[in-house]
């Protein structure tokens, strides 16, 4: 499936990392316990707990966190302080306020102080908590979380990334009824061009294809590697008849650089499309499955698109 299962403690755990995350909380420790459903294996999570902010700057600085939660209600009398000097000591630390329903106005002044979002501990479930963290890999502030999402060849967003991301396309288009455009592109000899070039030239044509679909796209679009030579684009509010004009643009920056690497083989690719909008019967699931299955393990992509072409 290509969207709901979470995808952090796997993701972490193939890029042999460990996620820091300091956590100052107050009984009940609620949010702590549902962060650590979200990584039941210990080699994923390096988890810091204080039961009072008198130690946090300190331990900010000795464990470096990549996300901060901090209870307002074990910050004393004015919490919506602490916010505000963590925020200045740590711009770039992804801070998540928690507090009690009964008190969500301040954590949502905690906003404008600094917080990244807030959790209302007395009704947060896992998949809130996997929310904020995903907000935090979506804003990019902690390189180490993003590095997590994106492909370290070309730049691009990895499949852990265009997963991460998909649900918020989705959720917008059904929020405006609108029509999301998703596109399998596949460079259909890159095997060829290693057997004849060698590894060198093969990842080069990865990099220069990337950098194709990243000029042939708005940056609002969603474009992924997900694996060799097999990327996948998802683009919002596109009309079928867009699907031509994108393929005649990909072609002539293909042409174009062909030309450019003449002496070391022409790149050729491969392009499946498919539509999905909030009116249909169909799950986006299902039509993001049969265009993208088997992408993130070979070099093959399934049939069963709208539309196909090789050039």
């Amino acid at each position: 499936m290509i969207a709901t299962q979470p995808f952090l403690a796997s993701g972490i755990a193939a890029h042999g990392k460990k996620l820091r995350v300091l956590m100052a909380e107050s009984e009940p420790a609620q949010i702590s316990k549902l962060l650590r459903s979200l990584f039941p294996d210990e080699e994923t999570l390096e988890l810091t707990l204080l039961s009072t902010v008198s130690l946090l700057f300190p331990t900010i600085q000795l464990v470096g966190p990549e996300v901060l939660f901090l209870d307002l209600s074990a910050c004393g009398a004015d919490a919506l302080a602490t916010v505000r000097a963590v925020h200045r000591a740590s711009p770039n630390l992804p801070l998540v306020t928690i507090s009690n329903s009964n008190e969500k106005d301040a954590a949502e002044r905690s906003l404008r102080e600094g917080a990244l979002d807030f959790l209302l501990k007395d009704i947060a479930e896992a998949k809130t908590v996997e929310r904020v963290l995903r907000t935090a890999l979506e804003r990019n502030t902690v390189s180490g979380l993003a590095d997590l999402l994106r492909d370290q060849a070309t730049g691009l967003y990895n499949s852990d990334g265009f997963r991460a991301l998909t649900s918020k396309y989705v959720q917008a288009a059904q929020r405006s009824r609108g029509q999301l455009m998703l596109l399998a592109i596949q460079i259909q000899n890159l095997r060829a061009l290693q057997e004849e070039f060698g590894p060198s030239n093969a990842d080069s044509a990865i990099k220069e294809a990337a950098e194709l679909l990243k000029g042939s796209f708005r940056r609002t679009d969603l474009v992924a590697r997900f694996s060799g030579g097999n990327f996948a684009v998802l683009a919002t509010d596109a009309a079928e008849p867009s699907a031509a004009i994108l393929r005649q643009r990909i072609e002539a920056r293909r042409i174009v650089l062909n030309r450019q690497r003449e002496p070391w083989g022409q790149i050729e690719l491969k392009l499946d499309v498919a539509f999905w909008s909030a009116s249909q019967e169909r799950p986006f699931s299902a039509v993001s499955d049969s265009l993208f299955s088997g992408m993130a393990e070979g070099y093959s992509v399934r049939a069963g698109s709208d539309e196909a072409g090789v050039f």
